[in-house]
């Protein structure tokens, strides 16, 4: 495969996206312009409303895992909009002269256009990254919008030295339509943390070679420059602080990502009755890759706490899916850490 080909979708090749569903493309308007939406599913299912983070679109960060995860039971249940953040879809065209990217304070407002524009009434709200930033906003300016929030790999806070000394320079060198050995080794830290020797190498190869071909980096410089310069958000367990988020949360963070720590401190901030902090064992940052099973069980287990699945024995489920999958998994894998110690049911 070559490394256009793997810039389509980076661990997928040639397997149809969402076994059992159609893909159908939809450009809604928003103040920024229009943006994509892959919808997966019969839209008369509950919806499972998506963000991606930085240096991939919606399709490339979700696919891996609801691939894993579109058994019947859950396919049944839900369908997935993922909404592209403005120029991010590999197929876009470079922004004109004038555009203003939205900030990070203002990518809620592309949410709530694509809420209007299908006319939900409720939904599921699933951010990664500078995606689960940008849901987190929504979510806090939206309650009573949101049926829960999962977020995976989210910091609330303001970009680190580190983080902005990695993306200044990254910057420059895509502002001028280049994707360097530094900037791949930047979004290689952002996706997988700083330990790649011990993340799966067919991972850590392709997604390189995906990086290093990506083709439009003057649009990904835009997103970047938009997330590095991100204020925090106010919010807090007791209201005292900022708001109280009301709404039920499942955080998810490989055991390897560079995000670990801005994880926690959104936990902190968390109603603990509401709210679960899931460390996937062994797993990078990209978790919904790397270890799509762990992720698909917590979310299954999650949702089926909020009245989704009520006859579905999970974990059963889960081994059946792994041994179609991966044949040779065994099922004594560690799953995860769960910092508020709430027992599996959530």
């Amino acid at each position: 495969m070559s490394s256009i080909e793997l810039g389509l979708y980076p661990l997928i090749g040639d397997t149809e996206p969402l076994t059992n569903a159609t893909a159908f493309q939809e450009k809604v308007q928003t103040s920024y312009g229009l943006v994509k939406v892959s919808v997966y599913g019969d839209r008369k299912r509950h919806p499972i409303v998506t963000f991606h983070d930085i240096g991939l679109d919606a399709d490339n960060n979700f696919q891996n895992f609801f691939q894993f995860g579109t058994v019947a039971e859950f396919a049944d249940k839900f369908c997935v909009y993922n909404i592209n953040a403005p120029g991010q879809e590999m197929d876009a065209k470079p922004f004109g002269e004038n555009f203003v990217f939205p900030s990070m304070e203002s990518m809620p407002s592309i949410v709530q256009a694509v809420v209007n524009h299908f006319g939900f009434r409720t939904f599921i709200g699933f951010g990664i990254g500078a995606g689960a930033n940008v849901m987190l906003r929504y979510a806090l300016e939206n309650q009573n919008k949101l049926d829960a929030l999962i977020l995976v790999n989210c910091s609330a806070g303001k970009a680190g030295w580190i983080e902005w000394g990695y993306q200044k320079m990254n910057i420059n060198y895509l502002r001028s339509n280049r994707v360097t050995n530094f900037t791949t080794d930047y979004l290689m830290w952002h996706h997988f943390g700083t330990r790649l020797d011990e993340c799966n190498p067919d991972i850590v190869h392709q997604y390189k070679a995906f990086f290093y071909n990506l083709p439009n980096p003057t649009n990904l410089a835009a997103f970047i420059e938009s997330f590095l310069n991100r204020s925090p958000i106010e919010f807090s367990r007791d209201g005292t602080a900022g708001p109280k988020l009301n709404i039920p949360v499942l955080q998810i963070v490989g055991a390897r990502s560079a995000f670990i720590d801005d994880s926690v401190d959104v936990n902190s901030k968390l109603d603990p009755a509401k709210s679960d902090w899931v460390k996937i064992s062994d797993s990078c940052g990209l978790v919904l890759d790397d270890k799509p099973e762990r992720v698909t069980e917590a979310t299954m287990l999650f949702l089926q706490g909020l009245g989704f699945f009520p006859a579905l024995n999970v974990p059963t489920l889960i081994k059946r899916m792994e041994a179609i999958s991966q044949p040779s998994m065994t099922a004594t894998t560690t799953i995860c850490e769960n910092i508020n110690e709430v027992e599996a049911g959530f």
